[in-house]
Parts: structure tokens; C-alpha cells; sequence
């Protein structure tokens, strides 16, 4: 989440610290972004005469909506309609999250979406949107959050040591650093069975955006970055390794799993899509399943290259708890030598 300190400028410093009570609010918040993203003349419409359009510049228009329900691609699509015929950018805020085929759809035509708090806090949910925040951004605007470095520089060396291989001569650790990853918190809705009827449930599950591989959470929560409590730092000169998968991509995953264990039956089967399901940290006795994007974090993890006579390949170990990353590392080692390039630029050695 971003939000832009209030120092009695919007102009200049962009949106305001504003707590969002009621529709009228979320809209008010939403063009002081829109204005922050350098769409100046930035209004919200009038009462009933919006058609779809609730606030409007001479550059954009945004609709928002502060429902309690994620937002379809049909209300993403009637914007950008209106947004198409007007010669207009389309930009769209949410209080609540985006369906997986609403993301997947925005990516394809590059509509910006965003999710925002009753705090004013807004999140770039995709590309499109992290784009415009990032280059609105600057200085005085606060970093995504992030989990802190547990791992000390020399227990993190150690954790890479640990993954060498070889019986007769180990491999040796070329590269040792620290760098961050984007990770994706997906919000998983489910039911399971009960003696009498069916039971609702949620949970938190974590992702990669990399490899799209399930990140192991910690027991603590991400917190705001770019204080002054030691509990984040920038590494590398060129910023977090690059983000290669998207919000929507990382939903497929389940959900295209999950059609795909409901039209099979063979017990084998069956088995085998439960278990990549479980995998990916759906429960087992799930009966539905409704995933949704969250926000995204940053994860501190140390990176290795380690070498054997011609061979190399890459290990990565969380910076939280020291937990080996063999999906993230496998995906990373397909990528070699052009990946090499990339690490070195984005870890601070070790």
C-alpha cells in the first residue's frame, strides 16, 4: 500500500490522509490520486449523471467502487468502453480485491487497477497501475511493505553453504547476497464439509512473482517500509529482482487446477491434482475454492551461484528463516547465464 504524506499540499505531495466513510469519500480519495498521477484537472462527477464514470479528467476517467465483493471483468470492461469512446485513459479503484478473469483481462488491454483501505491507503494491484505510482511516487511516498532480515550476513552465507552438493569435491559458492523479491498474498475463500452442512473458510496463502512458487509466510506481518526502524533496507543497485509473473497468472494457478481435478475422476488422478492443489496451500478437504489478489510484499532472500568444474546453478534460501527456495532456485537456474546479470545487479554480497 502507498500512501503520500499530508503536509497541506495534495498538489504537491499528492493524496491526502483522508478516512474513507462513505461512497463520497472513496471517490474524493480517488481523484486526489488521479490528480497525484498527473491528471490535474482530476473531478469528481455529479451525483446520478456519472454513467459509469465517477471521476473524470481531460486525460483519464476512474469508477470506484466500494463494495464488499471483488469486482468483475464486466464493470472493468463498461469503463473501458466509455473510456475508449472519449479518447481516454481508463483507471479503476476498489475497496475490495479483482477476480482472476477481471486481472487477467486488464492486463491484456493495460487498465490500471487499484485497491484501496478506509484509511486512503492505495495498491497498485497490476503492472499498469504500479507503473503510474511509481512514477508519481518519489521521494516523500512510503515504500510497499515488507517482512524485515531476520537472517544475520553470515548465517544467510551459511544457508547457501548448506544447499552444495558433490561427494568427492563439493561445489563451491561463487556468489553469496542479499536481495528482495516481490511476493503476491492471495486471500483463498473456501468451504469444507461438516457434520451437518458446509463451513466457510479463509486463509492466506503467498506467491513468488519470479516463479509463481508458494512462499513460505512468516509468523509476522509485513510492515511499512522506509522508516527509520532498521527494519528494511534497499540492496542492490537496481532495486527487488524483477517481478515476472502476474497477480492473475498466479490465481490460474489455482483455479485452472482446480477445474481440472472437478472434471476428472479417476482416484489416481484425482489424487494427483489434490496433491498440487495442496501444493500450492488449498487444503485437502476443500469443497470450492475462490481466490482473489491481495497485496504484494517484498521478501529479503539470499542468493547463491554455486559452481561444479562447468556446471552452475542457482540457490535461494528466505532471509526470514533460512527455508530453502528449490522452486524459485530451479526457475532462476533455467534462466542461467542471463540470469547472472540480473542477480549480480539486484543482491548485495555477502
Amino acid at each position: 500500500m502507498y500512501q503520500v504524506a499530508d503536509d497541506g499540499d495534495a498538489g504537491a505531495s499528492g493524496a491526502r490522509a483522508r478516512t474513507i466513510r462513505s461512497p463520497d469519500d472513496a471517490e474524493q480519495v480517488a481523484a486526489e490520486w488521479m490528480r497525484h498521477f498527473g491528471f490535474d484537472d482530476a473531478r469528481c462527477t455529479a451525483p446520478g449523471t456519472d454513467g459509469g464514470v465517477d471521476v473524470r479528467s481531460r486525460d483519464a476517467v476512474a469508477q470506484v467502487k466500494a463494495q464488499l465483493t471483488p469486482v468483475g471483468r464486466p464493470e472493468l470492461q463498461a469503463l473501458y468502453g466509455v473510456a475508449r469512446s472519449e479518447g481516454c485513459r481508463p483507471l479503476f479503484f476498489s475497496l475490495m480485491s479483482y477476480t482472476a478473469a477481471a486481472l487477467a483481462w486488464a492486463d491484456e488491454v493495460g487498465m490500471a487497477l487499484f485497491r484501496f483501505d478506509h484509511a486512503g491507503m492505495v495498491e497498485a494491484v497490476n503492472l499498469a497501475a504500479e507503473g503510474l505510482l511509481v512514477a508519481a511516487g518519489g521521494p516523500r511516498a512510503l515504500q510497499p511493505p515488507a517482512w524485515p532480515v531476520r537472517l544475520s550476513d553470515r548465517a544467510g552465507r551459511a544457508a547457501i553453504a548448506r544447499e552444495r552438493r558433490g561427494l568427492l569435491v563439493a561445489e563451491r559458492v561463487a556468489l553469496a547476497g542479499l536481495g528482495w523479491i516481490w511476493v503476491q498474498l492471495v486471500r483463498l475463500d473456501y468451504t469444507v464439509p461438516t457434520r451437518r452442512a458446509v463451513a466457510h473458510r479463509a486463509a492466506t496463502l503467498a506467491f513468488d512473482l519470479v516463479s509463481g512458487a508458494p512462499f513460505p509466510q512468516p509468523g509476522d506481518e509485513p510492515t511499512a517500509t522506509g522508516g527509520n526502524d532498521g527494519g528494511w533496507e534497499t540492496v542492490g543497485e537496481e532495486g527487488p529482482l524483477p517481478a515476472t509473473m502476474e497477480s492473475a497468472a498466479v490465481l490460474r494457478q489455482i483455479t485452472d487446477t482446480w477445474e481440472k481435478l472437478e472434471s476428472v475422476t479417476r482416484p489416481a488422478v484425482v489424487e494427483r491434482y489434490r496433491a498440487a492443489l495442496e501444493h500450492l496451500g488449498v487444503p485437502w478437504e476443500a469443497l470450492t475454492v475462490s481466490p482473489s489478489a491481495g497485496e504484494r510484499v517484498l521478501a529479503p532472500v539470499f542468493v547463491g551461484l554455486l559452481e561444479h568444474r562447468r556446471d552452475s546453478r542457482v540457490v535461494v534460501c528466505s532471509g526470514i528463516n533460512g527455508a530453502s527456495l528449490s522452486d524459485l532456485a530451479s526457475h532462476l537456474t533455467s534462466r542461467l547465464p542471463g540470469a547472472l546479470e540480473e542477480i549480480v545487479g539486484r543482491v548485495r554480497a555477502v
